[in-house]
């Protein structure tokens, strides 16, 4: 074949394979953001941008103009709204983080921070969703949730194992084997005081006969002094707390 005409053949391949790769065979249709979670990606945002100013702290705030609740930011203040649940063009929160005007963009330039792309996107796909506000699960009653249904199955002790054994069907696995009475003991006394069991300790639990005898254990260990030290611990990790001469001399502690 001429080298001319593989040239040509070559070139034609490739413009073929270009347009199969490229070419929709279906109009394309851009697919729906995901659903904005308020707590996990627009609170930090705000809390760290915006709340100094724009909060519920009356002294240190700039304006009356709100965004730390629903009811603060979708307020009409003379005809401005800080934020119009799915209208960018009437929210004035986006309209300041979107400004070329470096007298109105916010935040403002003497605050020293400064919104990224990702974050105005993601203010501005919000407020289009709707700008659903969450409050935090802490502050939120508790709601009561249906119990699985688990009948035929075993080892379903406590409404605990039945939402267990929901998520793992769900995910289509399988429950791992009981483990033997000597592995239980040792995680029930590392979690509850953070050090392992006695001997003496296993030896009681391995022969206790009564039904009862992992629930019996579990309590021994929740009564004891350890388990009251051990969730101390935890605080007073959070505190940094030492008793040792270097505390006076490495990191801040508060």
């Amino acid at each position: 074949m001429p080298e001319f005409t593989l040239i040509r053949l070559r070139f034609v391949i490739h413009c073929l394979t270009l347009f199969a790769i490229f070419s929709p065979i279906s109009p394309v249709r851009a697919d729906e953001p995901a659903a904005i979670e308020y707590e996990k990606q627009i609170l930090p945002i705000l809390a760290d941008n915006c709340f100094a100013c724009h909060g519920r702290d009356e002294e240190a705030r700039a304006t009356d103009l709100r965004i730390d609740s629903a009811e603060e930011a979708y307020k009409d203040h003379g005809g401005v709204i800080a934020i119009s649940p799915g209208s960018l063009e009437n929210s004035e929160l986006w309209l300041r983080v979107t400004s070329d005007d470096p007298d109105l963009r916010m935040p403002p330039a003497d605050s020293n921070k400064t919104l990224s792309a990702e974050q105005i996107e993601l203010l501005g796909q919000w407020i289009q969703q709707g700008a659903p506000y969450a409050q935090h699960w802490a502050f939120s009653a508790p709601v009561a949730r249906e119990i699985p249904a688990t009948s035929g199955l075993e080892n379903i002790q406590n409404p605990i194992d039945a939402f267990i054994r929901q998520q793992l069907t769900d995910t289509g696995l399988s429950p791992s084997a009981e483990a033997d009475r000597r592995t239980l003991i040792r995680r029930v006394a590392f979690v509850t005081t953070g050090l392992p069991p006695t001997p003496d300790e296993v030896t009681q639990f391995v022969n206790d006969t009564h039904p009862d005898a992992y629930g019996r254990m579990v309590d021994r260990y929740l009564s004891s002094p350890h388990y009251g030290e051990e969730m101390a611990r935890h605080w007073l990790d959070v505190a940094r707390y030492a008793d040792t001469h270097g505390m006076h001399l490495d990191n801040e502690r508060h």
